[in-house]
């Protein structure tokens, strides 16, 4: 294979010169946990059971079932609020990304359904489509609608149904998992808050994944077939596209680093759209870190997509680990391709 090119787009890291800051953050994770043993449909390979059970790290996800992700993103936005003492009303505007789809409400987007069911009465609603990278770049949508003076409080939220869209027969059914979280910014006090960030993006001409409507067994033990719409994964796609997810994303982080003048072991925390452990471990030693600095919550929750870095984020909270003044470096990518990374200063 031909030397990858890590530059996807001739973008530069940005410095914001207004302080803005996460001040509230919330979850919310659907009640059905599913264990590996539970996929009685998955028809795997031998190595591909060899992946999962070396590899892979996950040994359950939640499953979104008879919930939807509008649903979901209102449970995980009031817990934000309830988290950061906020009120509704104080909200300016909500911004919602995901890349599964409530099926009940294809048009118009779920933004404004979500912005009326929190109650933010004061409030606008967008939703961002950018893939799996949709919530980095949903975030610092927001904290440029804050640095601008337009508004001065914005909640971002995402949330996720993989699990009933993704063919349980297939290794990628056991990858994922269902989950939403939400973050609150506003300006903060000067030095604190979102201190760097980078974006860049190129198509490539093939493509990794797509959605069609296919029959397939949507839950992991489900006997009869149903026909909707499914994530589809393009044959040898992952062998193929290897030599790049290793590298974008610690490529975009050291972009943000050098630009603050940081070396990657004075990140405090580094929370990261985990894939699966391997891939994670890979990351760590391409940025140059020890993986004790990657919080992470594989085990449990799987690849959320859009929803791994609030819910994770959320469970470094409750565990403690985040303390304000602490450096917190997120990064997330996606196929075909969009990077993104950003550096906060911790200010709760």
């Amino acid at each position: 294979m031909s030397e990858v090119n890590l530059e996807l787009s001739k973008t530069r890291p940005i410095r914001p010169s207004v302080p803005v800051g996460i001040v509230g953050v919330g979850s919310y994770l659907p009640p059905n946990a599913v264990t590996n043993e539970e996929f009685t449909n998955a028809d795997l390979s031998k190595e591909e059971k060899d992946f999962m059970a070396t590899k892979a790290g996950i040994k359950k996800r939640r499953w979104a079932k008879d919930e939807t992700i509008t649903e979901m993103a209102v449970k995980a936005g009031k817990n934000a609020l309830q988290n950061s003492g906020i009120s509704p009303s104080d909200l300016d505007m909500v911004i919602v990304t995901h890349i599964t789809r409530d099926l009940k409400q294809l048009t118009p987007p779920n933004s404004v359904t979500i912005q009326t069911e929190l109650g933010a009465t004061n409030a606008t609603a967008i939703n961002i489509d950018q893939g799996f990278t949709g919530w980095m770049y949903a975030l610092m949508t927001a904290a440029s609608y804050i640095s601008s003076g337009f508004y001065e409080t914005v909640m971002v939220v995402s949330a996720e149904s993989i699990m009933p869209h993704t063919d349980s027969t297939i290794m990628k059914s056991m990858l994922v998992g269902d989950g939403s979280g939400a973050f609150i910014l506003k300006e903060t006090e000067p030095g604190f808050g979102l201190q760097v960030f980078h974006l860049m993006s190129s198509q490539y001409q093939e493509v990794a994944a797509g959605v069609g409507i296919q029959t397939a067994k949507a839950g992991p033990a489900d006997k009869e077939p149903s026909q909707k719409a499914f994530f589809n994964i393009a044959p040898n796609s992952f062998q193929r596209d290897l030599p790049y997810v290793k590298q974008f994303l610690p490529f975009s982080l050291k972009q943000s680093l050098n630009a603050i003048d940081k070396k990657p072991n004075e990140i405090d925390h580094y929370i990261l759209a985990q894939k699966f452990d391997w891939l994670n471990r890979q990351w760590a030693d391409y940025i140059g870190i020890d993986y004790c600095k990657v919080h992470q919550t594989l085990e449990e929750h799987a690849c959320m997509e859009t929803a791994s870095i609030p819910v994770i984020t959320h469970d470094a909270i409750k565990q403690r680990k985040l303390k304000k003044g602490d450096l917190v470096a997120f990064a997330d990518l996606g196929s075909n391709w969009s990077v993104a990374s950003a550096v906060f200063k911790w200010c709760i």
